[in-house]
């Protein structure tokens, strides 16, 4: 079994950054209404310690508000964390949008709220310029890096190459990379060419490296989506969701959505979740039926 990165316990650094892994674990047998402590699972979007630090301030904004503890966890890469949430390893959680609608159709999780604003596929570059118009003259012999290929954003910006008449790994070279983070890490580093990453995580690093540049590749898709276990109290569940829908006005709020650009959040919209039904098949194939 792999662990979570729990960041309300000690961490310590080898070879970039490491944590001290102590996850609080609650057996299938307890009752929801005896947890002590909420585990709060964060989608791997980006390494560990900036996506900690990023929303230190809405797990802090949500313990008090719950009135209980809310704790920290995220996972080292994408299948990781589906898993993770499969096996019912937290009881709230920040997940990609098809993974939502997987969790919410087969494994006893709703759809609590999203961020108002959508997601997008965008190109990035740094030194090389953007092609324009995109083209697959273009684009061949360059080396793209991108997150893992079971999120959204890499399967709608790899299906936008296809329509270019691209094959991905015969007209360029792919360097698939842990998170969006990591993949503008890499083009950031000088060892690719372009980074095919979500539009809101290049904004975030565009802040502090303007010189980053990015186009639209590919159509819009649902954001993020917060999740809770159905098996929580119904009380509980509905404070959670109040609580994240005037989060964006409190000081913490105001602060995590200025850094991210994510806006607020909303309620979940039924058509949003209908378009990632398309997914739920593929997600069983790989995290239920073993498939490749």
């Amino acid at each position: 079994m792999s662990r979570a990165l729990d960041f309300g316990r000690r961490r310590c650094l080898q070879k970039g950054v490491m944590f001290v892994l102590a996850p609080l674990f609650v057996p299938a047998g307890v009752q929801a209404e005896s947890l002590t402590v909420l585990r709060f699972g964060v989608h791997p979007f980006r390494a560990p310690e900036p996506l900690f630090s990023l929303h230190r301030g809405m797990v802090a904004f949500l313990g008090e508000s719950l009135g209980m503890p809310v704790r920290f966890y995220t996972r080292a890469g994408f299948d990781e964390f589906a898993l993770a949430l499969r096996d019912e390893a937290f009881e709230i959680a920040i997940t990609a949008p098809h993974v939502a609608a997987w969790l919410a159709a087969d494994h006893g999780w709703e759809a609590v709220a999203t961020y108002d604003i959508r997601l997008a596929p965008v190109l990035a570059t740094l030194t090389r310029p953007l092609p324009t118009p995109l083209s697959v003259e273009a684009l061949r012999g360059r080396r793209i890096a991108v997150a893992d290929l079971n999120t959204i954003i890499s399967q709608v910006g790899l299906n936008a190459l296809r329509q270019l008449g691209s094959a991905p790994t015969r007209d360029i070279e792919l360097v698939v990379t842990p998170t969006h983070g990591a993949a503008l890490q890499a083009l950031l580093n000088g060892s690719v060419d372009y980074a095919l990453v979500a539009n809101t995580v290049f904004g975030q690093f565009q802040k502090e490296h303007p010189a980053l540049r990015a186009v639209p590749f590919g159509p819009s898709v649902p954001h993020l989506v917060v999740m809770a276990r159905s098996n929580l109290p119904e009380a509980l569940r509905e404070r959670f969701r109040q609580s994240l829908l005037r989060f964006h006005d409190s000081p913490a709020g105001a602060s995590y959505f200025t850094e991210t650009g994510y806006v607020r959040f909303v309620p979940v919209r039924a058509e949003d979740m209908a378009l990632m039904a398309g997914f739920v098949d593929t997600l069983r194939l790989r995290y239920d039926r073993g498939g490749p």
